[in-house]
């Protein structure tokens, strides 16, 4: 199964809230570079080639792999068609992005049943390489919870 999702020019972050209700910039260079340095992440992602569009409320990213490494991180307009799209309200992500998440919002499996996480596109990909994306979400945790 593939989305209507589009390419748009490169734009390297998002806006998140802080746990005071501020809005910050969370930090995709240092995802990419924490991902592609990360031992758990290489392994889980070898072989895998996806594109994947994040969506944090009317945010959306995409994050191009290929063989495993994160090649490029841009800011996501319009349609085209994607592997993979993870979507969820910006509360919901800050939720599961909080540096000790909440029941169900440990890991984006149970975030998806009992909360508002949408989980689209080829279920083949998801399940494959469910372990990678589990350490990309920790790896988003890590680094957005460092720049607090």
């Amino acid at each position: 199964m593939r989305n209507d999702i589009s390419v748009a020019p490169t734009a390297k972050s998002v806006t998140l809230r802080d746990e005071k209700g501020g809005h910050k910039m969370f930090d995709w260079n240092g995802v990419k570079t924490k991902a592609n340095s990360d031992g758990e992440f290489g392994i889980h992602a070898r072989m895998w080639d996806s594109t994947l569009r994040i969506s944090i409320g009317d945010e959306k990213t995409r994050i191009d792999i290929e063989g495993g490494t994160i090649r490029e991180i841009q800011d996501w307009y319009g349609g085209g068609p994607t592997d993979l799209a993870i979507s969820a309200s910006q509360q919901d992500w800050d939720e599961l992005l909080r540096a000790v998440p909440k029941p169900f919002y440990q890991d984006l499996y149970p975030a998806s049943i009992h909360h508002g996480f949408e989980i689209t596109g080829d279920r083949d990909n998801y399940c494959a390489y469910y372990p990678a994306i589990r350490r990309l979400i920790e790896i988003l945790r890590e680094v957005r919870n460092a720049e607090v």
